[in-house]
């Protein structure tokens, strides 16, 4: 099992981001950002309030967003901002964070499974609504890619989960990694595909036997094929704790709460036929609706072909987001939230 994908590009794609960022964005004249603190586990988590621009403390709808893979900050390192804009639009609320130990947030991310990070997601819930700035007359969830994983551990009644949104989310973590596996392979010979998968399999042997990070440092210094950096002591911990993650059973603790299904025909990280297949077999008809992107990638956004993202693609997808805002997303996407939202207002009223 190869080291995954995410979204921590390094020191000089951050300083691409900066100066791009300085370029072409202006301040986005939709919402104010406040500065917004709870704790979990003994830990400060910092992140920041979103709310429509000169918002009067009145009773409001929020979202709670929830982070995909990788040391990811409360906007994204720049992709949530069209989100936050389009929620402020709609009179709507936005909280989301610093991941434990990414800016302002203390802890480590990478020492959180699936249900650590569910219990985390609760704790930003309930300080959410302790706030006294103003009330909260519903709370949403949105989660993107692996937080698939996380969102319905959080059961909706339990928690008054009013409906939960999936951007691009996985089944099955091992199959995942095998998906993209497929995808890397898709164009090389028969030789190159051997020696990956030679590489490969003595690794996920380890994983699969829960073994520590000193037995993958043994293997690397044995084999020339296997690369020691593929992972970092705390990556492998992640991965060893959250290899087995799947979705299946835990989409039951939903309930009948709304589902909106976001995803991108051409996503490279994703089995999107196979999520779209889960969904529609777990939840029932009336509470899910399903977003469909014919041209669309993992992000949303017009992708030219499927295939995993590497770094580049990642910059060129977050340059997309700070160029065109909204408008970098596939057509439909923003009209697919907005029929979303209508429905579940429509049926409060």
């Amino acid at each position: 099992m190869k080291k995954r994908f995410s979204f921590g590009l390094g020191a000089v794609v951050g300083l691409l981001l900066l100066v791009l960022s300085f370029l072409f964005l202006s301040p986005d004249q939709s919402y104010s950002q406040s500065d917004f603190q709870f704790h979990h586990d003994g830990q400060r988590v910092s992140g920041s309030l979103i709310l429509p621009r000169d918002a009067k403390n009145e009773p409001r709808d929020c979202v709670v967003f929830v982070h995909g893979d990788g040391a990811m900050d409360r906007e994204g390192l720049g992709y949530f901002a069209p989100y936050f804009s389009h929620f402020a639009e709609r009179g709507m609320c936005v909280l989301s964070w610093d991941k434990p130990g990414v800016g302002a947030s203390e802890g480590n991310w990478l020492s959180f499974d699936m249900a650590a990070r569910a219990e985390l997601v609760k704790a930003a819930i309930n300080a959410l609504r302790a706030q006294s700035r103003f009330d909260v007359r519903s709370v949403g969830l949105m989660g993107f890619s692996q937080a698939g994983w996380v969102m319905p551990k959080i059961a909706a009644k339990e928690n008054d989960i009013h409906f939960y949104i999936f951007v691009s989310p996985a089944v099955n973590w091992q199959r995942q990694s095998q998906f993209m596996s497929a995808l890397r392979e898709r164009d090389l010979g028969a030789e190159a595909i051997a020696a990956r998968r030679a590489s490969g399999a003595p690794v996920d042997a380890l994983l699969a036997a829960n073994e520590p990070y000193a037995a993958f440092e043994a293997l690397a210094t044995s084999r020339d094929d296997v690369d020691g950096n593929a992972f970092s002591k705390d990556r492998w911990d992640f991965v060893r704790a959250n290899m087995h993650a799947d979705l299946t059973a835990d989409l039951q603790k939903i309930g009948d709460a709304p589902v909106l299904l976001l995803l991108g025909a051409r996503d490279g990280q994703v089995d999107a036929e196979e999520s779209r297949k889960v969904f529609q077999e777990k939840l029932k008809a009336d509470q899910l609706k399903v977003g469909w992107f014919d041209e669309a990638g993992h992000s949303l956004i017009h992708v030219d072909e499927q295939k995993p993202m590497d770094e580049w693609d990642g910059l060129v997808l977050l340059t997309k987001v700070m160029i065109g805002g909204k408008s970098a997303f596939a057509p439909g996407v923003w009209a697919a939230i907005d029929e979303f939202l209508a429905a579940q207002n429509s049926s409060t009223d």
